[in-house]
């Protein structure tokens, strides 16, 4: 496959992996919060080399390979570097090794997604998303500085950042995309209602919005993983048995 029927795709990586690299630079200079939106932004541009890949039909073992490369450094590096500079830069080696959670795991997370990455769009990805790790980490300390005018309790986001380290290597299975539909039954069309209000939400108070979010939609998953009800393993069962 040539680098350049993967041009265009990768240009979206290019701008994820140079806006983690942006966010890394405003950490080192103690610009946090830009540091956080710097990492939603390299989420969008994340978002946007799949699905053009997709629509262009160019996807890649080289485009998958150089876009889990960028999600290293922006969902990954950048919050491991940002829980270090704001919560365990104290604690010494301790520290480190906390802080060192989201890169390890993130890491581990990308391998193993790799392993088994084909070009064809999932219903679900095994275990939580390193883009989902960073947006959590992120907003949490994005909610503490507009509603507290800090960046959150060390007693807080230290153990959740170790149960999200453990989640993005769990086999949990979390839904890769929104499903909307207002034709289908009342679950569906509530879910969809919900998802395009929650969107809407974000959209006009981002902050205020994203962290209880992210907890709600982590919390949902694995409650629906621990009452054994996975609607994308049920939707495969189905197709398996017909």
């Amino acid at each position: 496959m040539s680098i350049r029927r993967n041009f265009l795709p990768s240009i979206f990586t290019v701008l994820n992996l140079f806006s983690g690299f942006l966010a890394i630079l405003q950490i080192i200079q103690g610009h946090y919060i830009t540091s956080v939106i710097l990492m939603i932004v390299a989420m969008v541009f994340d978002s946007l080399d799949g699905f053009v890949a997709r629509l262009t039909h160019q996807a890649s073992e080289f485009g998958i390979e150089f876009d889990s490369l960028a999600d290293m450094v922006s969902f990954c590096m950048a919050p491991s570097l940002l829980i270090n500079e704001l919560f365990v830069a104290e604690l010494g080696f301790l520290g480190g090794i906390i802080s060192f959670f989201p890169l390890l795991f993130g890491g581990v997370r990308l391998a193993r997604f790799n392993v088994s990455a084909t070009t064809e769009k999932k219903a679900y990805f095994t275990g939580l998303p390193v883009p989902a790790n960073a947006l959590t980490i992120g907003s949490y300390i994005w909610f503490n500085y507009v509603l507290f005018g800090n960046y959150g309790n060390a007693k807080i986001i230290l153990p959740m950042v170790i149960v999200l380290a453990f989640l993005m290597v769990s086999n949990i299975r979390f839904a890769a995309k929104i499903k909307l539909s207002f034709h289908k039954d009342t679950l569906t069309l509530i879910k969809s209602i919900a998802a395009i209000v929650t969107f809407i939400a974000i959209l006009i108070f981002n902050a205020y919005v994203i962290f209880p979010v992210m907890i709600v939609l982590i919390i949902t998953h694995i409650i629906q993983w621990l009452i054994g009800y996975e609607e994308p393993r049920l939707h495969l069962a189905r197709r398996r048995v017909r």
